[in-house]
């Protein structure tokens, strides 16, 4: 399924900084006393914020999104509908892995230990399609996005270059001994950008309208400061404002008519006035196996509409930060379906 390309999209947002800011680079500032201890990441002498470093922020607090929804009771009755499909060695599959867990023992959610990425590594599975279609439908939601050992991510995060000029400061701090209160390293300097802009993108592909949703509030929390990026989050470092510019999604197998959005083939995926996530491509026996949604719609904002692409497809253009934030609420109905509210 996924060596095919059914939906795709890009979503460009520029990042501001909240506050002073430090995303390090790796090496010290070596023997050289005019430069601080701690400088911000650069290439060709340019700062910038990693697109990894972006990844991980976002990452982590879809986890944590997904550990505080999940359950034993809603991921029970997920795997009874699951062993009804496919047969009883369905596992429990938690919405987020636990990266240190060894997945050969998960019993339920109270010991959090399925990791997908290793627990597929020990299961004896067919080659092929078949061989996909298990390792992606027995992989927690989340590395259904990201990736894992054995799943290759449906998202990609650019690298954040700076737009314009960027105000730097230089500001001074020690690391206290936790147990006697006395100074255990510094006094040392730190490199911070509390003015400026930064601009970056995410490309993704083939996601449900839940998955779609749960990036959507990943970065809702980003952006709102609830979540900080990059050094010193303890000390009031890593808040950020976002400002999405622009989200496009691409139906690159699509047509457009006065009433749906329909297959090259002329199979009906949705309305105009509707939003279609991965599921309602996937309607076809042959992908059975990957447990898509089976209701994969939702209703479009009012004041966006399709367009044919000037190739070949069909696009959706949301142009400013409040048209993305929409889309993103349409998704919402997908991701309590996902989780049973």
């Amino acid at each position: 399924m996924h060596k095919a390309t059914f939906l795709e999209g890009t979503l460009r947002f520029t990042i501001t900084p909240d506050g002073p800011i430090l995303v390090k680079a790796g090496e010290s500032s070596g023997v050289d006393p005019t430069l601080p201890d701690m400088r911000f990441v650069r290439s060709q002498n340019m700062i910038y914020i990693p697109g990894p470093s972006l990844k991980g922020v976002v990452r982590a607090q879809a986890e944590r999104i997904c550990r505080s929804m999940d359950g034993n009771e809603l991921q029970v009755q997920k795997r009874k509908l699951r062993c009804e499909r496919f047969g009883n060695d369905e596992p429990l599959i938690p919405l987020a892995d636990n990266p240190l867990g060894n997945g050969t023992s998960y019993s339920g959610l109270d010991d959090m230990n399925y990791s997908s990425g290793r627990a597929i590594e020990d299961m004896k599975l067919p080659s092929g399609p078949e061989r996909t279609a298990i390792v992606y439908r027995r992989s927690s939601f989340v590395s259904q996005v990201f990736g894992h050992t054995s799943l290759a991510g449906r998202v990609r995060f650019a690298d954040a270059s700076a737009v314009g000029e960027l105000q730097i400061e230089e500001r001074n701090g020690v690391a206290i001994d936790r147990i006697y209160g006395s100074v255990a390293v510094g006094p040392f300097n730190y490199e911070v950008v509390v003015g400026g802009s930064f601009s970056s993108r995410i490309d993704f592909k083939n996601l449900t309208l839940a998955q779609l949703a749960l990036l959507g509030l990943a970065l809702r929390d980003v952006a709102e400061g609830r979540v900080a990026i990059g050094f010193g989050k303890s000390r009031g470092l890593g808040r950020v404002k976002i400002n999405f510019d622009q989200l496009t999604l691409r139906y690159p197998t699509c047509t457009l008519s006065s009433e749906n959005v329909a297959s090259l083939g002329g199979t009906t995926i949705c309305a105009t006035n509707a939003l279609a996530g991965l599921g309602a491509f996937c309607t076809d026996p042959a992908y059975l196996g990957y447990a898509l949604p089976a209701e994969d719609t939702a209703i479009l904002p009012d004041d966006l509409r399709y367009v044919e692409d000037d190739f070949l497809g069909v696009n959706l253009i949301a142009t400013g930060n409040d048209a993305v934030r929409s889309v993103w609420k349409a998704c919402m109905p997908a991701w309590k379906r996902e989780i049973w509210l």
